[in-house]
């Protein structure tokens, strides 16, 4: 089985810029850094998927349109059931993000997926399993001063694998939003 979601992925100059920032509240806390190659905000989990299924996901996607996303990241949260640092922006409601995430969650239901049909909340993990005790010391949420703002103009189906170190995130295929036709699936080589 394939373990699937479709999400927002930074830039290369945007994963280094965040990753920059957060360095040191994740040494700070004792936390795992989060590969920049892993960085993400997460728009519909998907969930185990059988790789004959793939085309269908794929082609369903393609057909999920959607505007350019613009997102500002206004401080560092620490979320102590997962253990995790993130960068976070405020609730966002019917923003293009929130409209993507809630079409891609239709689209998957109706294609008879499954996914985890959460309200988006912006985030991007920048470090795991950090101590309670020292995240416990440090007052939250933590400004970003000046904000970390993300921009996409694509949207991505990425597959998550356990490697001996975590997950790994690979993209499987990206589509762009503000697209005037819907697009073929195709897998991609990368």
């Amino acid at each position: 089985m394939l373990r699937l979601f479709f999400a927002l992925q930074p830039t290369r100059d945007e994963c280094e810029e965040l990753l920059a920032r957060s360095a040191t509240l994740a040494m700070e806390t004792g936390g795992q850094r989060v590969p920049p190659e892993n960085f993400h905000a997460t728009l519909c989990f998907v969930g185990a998927v059988a790789p004959e299924k793939l085309f269908l996901l794929l082609e369903t996607a393609s057909r999920v349109r959607g505007s350019p996303v613009t997102l500002k990241f206004e401080c560092f949260e620490y979320w102590d059931k997962p253990r995790v640092l993130c960068a976070t922006a405020p609730a966002i409601g019917e923003s293009a993000a929130a409209k993507l995430s809630q079409g891609l969650a239709d689209a998957t239901i109706a294609a008879g997926f499954a996914p985890d049909a959460k309200l988006f909340r912006a985030h991007l993990t920048v470090a795991r399993k950090l101590n309670a005790d020292a995240a416990s010391r440090v007052e939250w949420p933590r400004p970003m001063s000046p904000t970390f703002t993300l921009h996409c103009d694509r949207f991505v189906l990425m597959e998550s694998r356990r490697g001996e170190s975590g997950s790994l995130y690979s993209v499987v295929e990206s589509w762009p939003l503000d697209a005037s036709e819907p697009l073929s699936a195709t897998r991609s080589q990368a």
